[in-house]
């Protein structure tokens, strides 16, 4: 089925394709629009001319469909069109039907909903910008038309940012309409319609806004033009990647034995320097914090532990040379001739793949372990070395101490006996610190050296399966596309928005 299909092959564009030049965007109208209660939405845009003189395309359109001539119309069917006319130049208007005529105002945007007989027998929503956009990306919100209004001849020979992968119309208003030949624009006068509105019922006719009218109001035109806006923004972006795929293959062709002797060496030397770091910063680092913490220091640097003497001896010590020469490595990695940026949009590509985020995550491996540390393994530490002090004394110490002093002091034992019991059970308790503190130093220290080590084993890896999967996974992405768009040709013309 061409339209089950069609469906299919919308929804997969944002997830195959970025986000260039309002692509997904354009993809979700698209999709929206099968429904047949979906508005049509239509910017109006000024083009080389001032917003005063564009606000009249608008005004003119919202009278087109009235069944009575504009002078036989009651005040109280035509005050909201004063109110419309009097709108605020200075924001972006947004122009829907309604039963009676409502407005609401944001920083941005001003919201109107108006008793038009145009808008409502259509399902028109008019979207009035400010500015011209710079490009695609740079518009209020996706539309199936864009009107870009001019009010000068000369402007028709410039070319439109985009008007390749949007889908846009250039509108010229003119005093009086003539004769064109260029059916990429279409000639209004509104300022004829505006002298005839009163006199003339063939208003909308002898200023060529009833031919207007006609374009913004074929729906299925408008979606199937829609939809060739977006295969061609995807075929654009498309051969963009298989000409910098080619590219990169020919450069690799003789470069490609040199750049892998660069990239296994420049990873050979990284990997040796971090392990080297490993045994002479990391590991110094440890043998120092576990000095700094020895058992008979605990009972007062217990809650120093996990902020200060931690941060300066282990987070400090743990690899920070070879996670700044980690960048140095990527670096590399990303000017090797298949990762070049260049100024196509090829670059957002790869900042898209799967390759890409593989990049991403090597150099965050040290950074992660470290996070592991502060977050989870001191915490765990500190909790330990409170439990160890407060348990001791609680069970160990304080429970013979009171014994020897009930002895003394209930069945006359003699002084120094029981100094002698209370002094022996103060070093069993130190000694019952002394062993465990020591067990759960060590196991720290342990569990950061494994981290260490994991750490780079893990970036050393992902930095060789980044180069070998560099140009597959792009090209594998390539192919995902151009199903997309055969997708869209072949069901785009067995289908209609009305009978979608």
């Amino acid at each position: 089925m061409p339209a089950v299909a069609l469906r299919s092959a919308l929804a997969s564009v944002p997830k195959r394709f970025p986000p260039l030049s309002g692509l997904h965007g354009r993809a979700a109208l698209a999709l929206a629009s099968i429904d047949p209660f979906y508005p049509t939405k239509i910017s109006i845009v000024p083009f080389e001319a001032r917003r005063t003189s564009v606000k009249r395309v608008l005004d003119a359109l919202l009278l087109l469909d009235n069944s009575l001539p504009y002078a036989k119309l009651a005040d109280n069917e035509i005050q909201w069109h004063d109110a419309i006319k009097s709108r605020n130049l200075g924001k972006d208007s947004l122009i829907r039907s309604g039963v009676q005529l409502t407005e609401t105002v944001s920083n941005f945007l001003q919201l109107y909903s108006v008793p038009s007989p145009f808008l409502t027998k259509h399902n028109i929503h008019l979207i009035e910008s400010v500015r011209t956009p710079n490009s695609a990306d740079d518009v209020y919100e996706p539309c199936h038309l864009y009107l870009f209004v001019s009010n000068s001849a000369s402007s028709v020979l410039n070319r439109l940012a985009d008007d390749s992968l949007i889908p846009a119309l250039k509108v010229l208003d003119l005093p009086v309409v003539s004769e064109s030949t260029d059916s990429s624009v279409i000639q209004i006068s509104t300022q004829t319609a505006f002298d005839l509105l009163r006199t003339d019922s063939d208003w909308s006719k002898n200023s060529n806004l009833s031919a207007l009218g006609k374009i913004i109001t074929d729906k299925d035109a408008l979606f199937h033009n829609l939809v060739l806006t977006i295969i061609a923004a995807c075929e654009d972006y498309v051969q963009t990647s298989r000409n910098y795929v080619q590219a990169s293959l020919q450069q690799a062709s003789t470069l490609e034995a040199e750049d892998s002797r660069d990239i296994v060496v420049a990873r050979k030397e990284w990997a040796q320097s971090a392990h080297t770091e490993l045994r002479d910063v990391v590991e110094p680092g440890l043998s120092e914090f576990a000095k700094a913490v020895s058992w008979w220091k605990l009972y007062w640097v217990v809650d120093d532990l996990e902020e200060g003497i931690a941060e300066r001896t282990v987070l400090r010590t743990f690899l920070p040379t070879s996670e700044r020469s980690l960048v140095y490595v990527l670096g590399q990695l990303s000017s090797l001739p298949s990762l070049r940026t260049t100024v196509s949009m090829t670059a957002q590509s790869f900042a898209d793949s799967q390759n890409k985020q593989r990049i991403s995550k090597v150099g965050t491996s040290i950074t992660d372990a470290r996070t592991k540390i502060k977050r989870e393994l001191l915490p765990i530490l500190h909790w330990n070395a409170q439990k160890l002090v407060v348990s001791t004394f609680v069970l160990t110490q304080l429970p013979i101490g009171l014994l020897a002093l009930g002895s003394w002091y209930l069945f006359g034992y003699t002084a120094y006996s029981m100094g002698g019991v209370g002094l022996f059970g103060f070093m069993l308790g130190f000694k019952q610190v002394q062993s465990k503190w020591d067990k759960l130093v060590a196991k720290f220290s342990t569990e950061v050296h494994d981290l260490g080590r994991s750490s780079i084993e893990t970036a050393e890896s992902e930095i060789y399966q980044a180069w070998e999967s560099k140009v597959a996974d792009l090209e594998s992405k390539i192919c995902e596309q151009e199903e997309v768009i055969d997708a869209l040709k072949n069901n785009l013309d067995g289908s209609t928005h009305s009978g979608l």
